[in-house]
């Protein structure tokens, strides 16, 4: 499969100066998408879960992270997909987590459809997304330009504890862990804030060579995306 033709034909020395052009998103556009965001994070701060689909516990959302490229810094120049993980309290194993996985999500969907702040973002298209974890994923529009942003919403169990930069999980929490015998990937968003930190931390240099990777990948591999 052919390379995208500006790439290809780019020499090295003007690499750099190819992801500063073409794959850098401006702070303007970067800042629309992530106040736009904000709507949706302090909406999901403001929930709990109980009573309903077998949920006898209160769940109450303890943090909501940024993950993907907009959380670790790597976003590509236009893209309007953000990932959320939606951190929960009163869970004591992944085991239980993954017991009531989708009955949080089939929960959240019903908040989502009355949330007014929400609905002024011309929310649409929410759905439940089925993969090695499922999701809720929904559009809105930017406040100032009304660009679609697709958001996606995973719950999971605080494992890492209310404080991660820096930190190093407990072998217990690795011992948790291989008990749960989840498949591969499954409770992969509990250690969001550590995935998203490894490269979020990281040089300028190294963030600017994940964009050019996932550039050549999308146009190389899935013509249109973005």
């Amino acid at each position: 499969m052919a390379v995208p033709p500006e790439l290809f034909v780019t020499p090295a020395s003007r690499l750099n100066s190819f992801v500063a052009d073409c794959l850098h998103p401006s702070q303007k556009w970067k800042k629309e998408v992530l106040e736009t965001v904000q709507t949706v994070e302090q909406f999901l701060r403001e929930q709990s879960f109980q009573g309903e689909h077998g949920l006898d516990q209160e769940l109450g959302v303890l943090k909501v992270v940024k993950v993907g490229s907009f959380g670790n810094g790597t976003v590509l120049r236009d893209s309007s997909e953000v990932e959320l993980v939606m951190l929960l309290s009163g869970f004591h194993s992944f085991q239980e987590e993954a017991r009531h996985h989708d009955d949080i999500l089939s929960l959240l969907c019903k908040k989502l459809r009355y949330c007014q702040d929400l609905l002024s973002l011309q929310l649409q298209d929410l759905r439940l997304v089925q993969g090695v974890h499922s999701a809720v994923a929904f559009t809105i529009q930017s406040w100032e330009t009304a660009e679609p942003i697709t958001v996606t919403i995973v719950p999971a169990y605080m494992v890492l504890g209310p404080s991660v930069p820096n930190a190093h999980p407990s072998p217990e929490v690795y011992v948790s862990l291989i008990k749960a015998c989840g498949s591969p990937g499954h409770f992969s968003p509990s250690f969001s804030e550590l995935q998203r930190n490894f490269v979020k931390h990281r040089p300028a240099k190294l963030k600017s060579l994940l964009r050019l990777v996932k550039h050549w990948y999308l146009e190389a591999y899935h013509p249109g995306s973005g």
